[in-house]
């Protein structure tokens, strides 16, 4: 008994001359820990001993009749009996009993065998077919009757057989009250018997004491009692006895904000009278379907929208998560939890900084932010995430936030397409300065290549004439020198356009590094070391061998340069690649997929900077430590001349990587390396 228990609240006792009204309150005998009866037979649980204070409170005297739910509730129904307790409020039972103000809310959910597991139901749809356990007559009967859920609804007398019949593979699940079924599984030893994932929409019950109709007297005496528990504390002592193990119960504001008013006019009404009450009571049943409505419009606005909603109680350290918010990154609000934890370990590392100087920027008097970042969704990918928030209250006192509310969206599409658009924009780019300057490399070398043949051509002829003078043979020697060198220039600009001179062989890339290994080894540093690493059974590639040997030489000379003064390894090496490849740089985006042979040139020299790796193509760019002149717009000509591409890799002080692909030969032209071809020397 409650008195028993908080004998602190124990009511005076009533006099002589005004005994306590004896009422008859009908209750389900097995619905623990709401109402059972304990080892000795006698009535306890949560209900039981709120009723009994309630009733030591307004001078009743409650007499409990605890029967099974298919007795007692027809027996109700058809007048006897005072009270019900433990009764859901439902359109359909308004009409034969009025109901309190509500004392707890239960939630209902699906219960199945271990054997099944969680996620053998996971929404509506797997409910198809299957066989589901209610309690005859129960508000959760009622709902079942309502669902097109395609299920075997089976109908049981109590909820301990619904239970044993899931645990033996009889039904496939039992639909019932959650903080009753968690009672019976932990106190009966019910093992095998588990939660389902899904959580039926709208299943979610307030519990109230029902009185017979017209008896609005009575009825007005449970809610002032009821009202008078929660002020004097003992509805908190009596939760936290025999519902706190099951779930701890942490109560705020916003959980009794809407009976607060509702229970106060209660208490006005029931001092006024009868006929006040009433109309009061009248007032509170349009305000409670106000609320129910508002709720539900709410509810599917949530539902109907993409964004994830968030709420975050400052002060309390909880943030409150819509589905949609956990479901935009695969997890369940379980594993996410109402605090900041899980949210922030779910940030890339790149961007926390960011998200912490935005939240100081709140903490500063900004009132509303919208911020991108990047999260981890539970399937390992990055997703990027949109951000808007607004601050919504603030303390008077210390202007800190309170109260923070906003959405997520995700925003990866978007950002990808972004992403793909700028890449495609730097590589129109970038191929339109290419093709811009190999025309005009291409038109000056073929217009000044015709002058120079005629200025060689004349200064032969002027030696014949000269005779033997030695200072008119040294001048003409000069400028012929100087014409030669000026037509090397412009045999690599016509090189850099792609539009030199090339007899192409089928030949294998080995035999020419190694035909040209003794040029190599002349033309490098002395502090330099030069390393091998040539692939076995490479392909053969069909190309104008002397312009692939310019290629290797331009590369290694330039490798060479970055290694000058300090020393250290030139490194060539071949190997055969098939594209694309993941991660396949924006400078070979543009490849057919197929086979290409790799040439490889790395150095472990002074590297270069991310905008000198951007210009070494261009002609005549140059730096006081690295290539000059048409060396390396040379060999990008040469490369793509034979249908292939370049990739740089460099940074400062790492050293430099320099790869060359070139296509795999699919005809049969002779291979000028092969024994007897008369191949020619370095």
């Amino acid at each position: 008994m409650l008195s028993d228990t908080l004998p602190e609240l124990r009511a005076d006792p009533p006099t002589a001359a005004t005994p306590p009204t004896q009422v008859r309150m009908m209750v389900e005998e097995t619905s623990p820990p709401f109402c059972f009866r304990d080892a000795q037979g006698r009535p306890t649980g949560f209900a039981i001993e709120l009723i009994n204070a309630i009733a030591a409170d307004q001078g009743l005297s409650v007499d409990a009749d605890l029967r099974p739910w298919q007795e007692i509730y027809p027996e109700f129904i058809k007048g006897q009996g005072d009270i019900l307790g433990l009764v859901s409020r439902s359109d359909e039972r308004a009409q034969w009993m009025d109901f309190s103000a509500p004392f707890e809310t239960m939630r209902c959910t699906f219960y199945v065998s271990n054997k099944a597991g969680a996620d053998s139901i996971r929404g509506p749809t797997q409910l198809a077919g299957k066989r589901i356990g209610v309690i005859k007559d129960s508000i959760v009967d009622e709902f079942a009757r309502h669902q097109d859920w395609q299920a075997r609804v089976i109908r049981f007398t109590s909820l301990a057989e619904a239970l044993a019949a899931t645990q033996r593979g009889e039904i496939d699940a039992t639909l019932s009250m959650q903080f009753v079924t968690d009672y019976m599984i932990r106190s009966q030893n019910l093992d095998g018997l588990i939660r389902a994932e899904y959580v039926p929409d709208g299943l979610s019950y307030s519990l109230c004491y029902a009185v017979q109709p017209g008896r609005k007297d009575l009825l007005a005496r449970i809610n002032e009692g009821l009202l008078n528990m929660h002020r004097k504390g003992t509805y908190d002592r009596l939760y936290e006895k025999w519902l706190g193990p099951l779930e701890p119960r942490r109560l705020r504001w916003k959980d009794v904000q809407y009976y607060f008013l509702p229970l106060a006019f209660l208490v006005t009404a029931a001092l006024g009278g009868l006929v006040w009450q009433r109309k009061l009571l009248r007032k509170l049943s349009r305000q409670a379907q106000a609320i129910r409505e508002n709720e539900e419009r709410l509810r599917l606005v949530f539902e109907g929208s993409k964004d994830g909603f968030w709420d975050w109680d400052v002060a309390a350290g909880r943030i409150t998560r819509s589905r949609h918010w956990t479901d935009m990154l695969g997890y369940t609000p379980e594993e996410i939890g109402t605090g900041r934890e899980a949210f922030q370990s779910l940030i890339h590392p790149d961007d926390r900084l960011a998200i912490a100087n935005n939240e100081q920027q709140l903490w500063e008097g900004l009132d509303s932010f919208a911020v991108e970042f990047r999260m981890r969704a539970k399937s390992g990918e990055w997703k990027w995430i949109l951000d808007r928030g607004k601050v919504v209250s603030r303390d008077p006192v210390s202007g800190m936030p309170r109260r923070i509310t906003g959405t997520h969206t995700d925003i990866t599409a978007r950002r990808l397409a972004d992403e793909e658009a700028d890449k495609l924009q730097h590589k129109m780019q970038e191929t339109q300065k290419l093709e811009s300057l190999g025309v005009l490399a291409g038109g000056i070398a073929h217009d000044f290549n015709n002058l120079l043949t005629v200025i060689l051509g004349n200064s032969s002829l002027a030696r014949l004439e000269i005779g033997d003078s030695p200072v008119n043979q040294s001048r003409l020697d000069s400028v012929v020198a100087s014409a030669n060198r000026a037509a090397e220039l412009c045999r690599q600009l016509l090189a850099y356009a792609g539009k030199g001179s090339y007899h192409l062989a089928r030949f294998n890339i080995n035999d020419l590094i190694k035909e040209t290994l003794r040029l190599l080894e002349l033309s490098i540093s002395k502090q330099a070391r030069l390393e091998f690493a040539l692939a076995d059974a490479l392909p053969k590639i069909e190309a104008d061998p002397a312009q692939i040997r310019q290629v290797i030489m331009n590369l290694v000379i330039n490798a060479s340069e970055a290694v000058a003064g300090a020393g250290g390894t030139i490194r060539v090496a071949t190997s055969v690649v098939s594209l694309p490849l993941p991660g396949t740089p924006a400078s070979l985006a543009e490849l057919p997929a197929g086979d290409y042979v790799c040439l490889e040139i790395s150095d472990t020299g002074c590297g270069m900077a991310p905008d000198v790796v951007t210009r070494i193509f261009d002609p005549f760019f140059s730096t006081k430590f690295t290539g000059r002149g048409l060396g390396l717009p040379a060999v990008l000509g040469i490369v793509r001349a034979h249908h292939g591409a370049m990739d740089v890799q460099s940074s400062p002080g790492q050293g430099s990587r320099f790869q060359a692909y070139l296509p795999v030969s699919q005809t049969k032209t002779a291979d000028p390396f092969a024994p007897g071809s008369g191949a020619p020397k370095a």
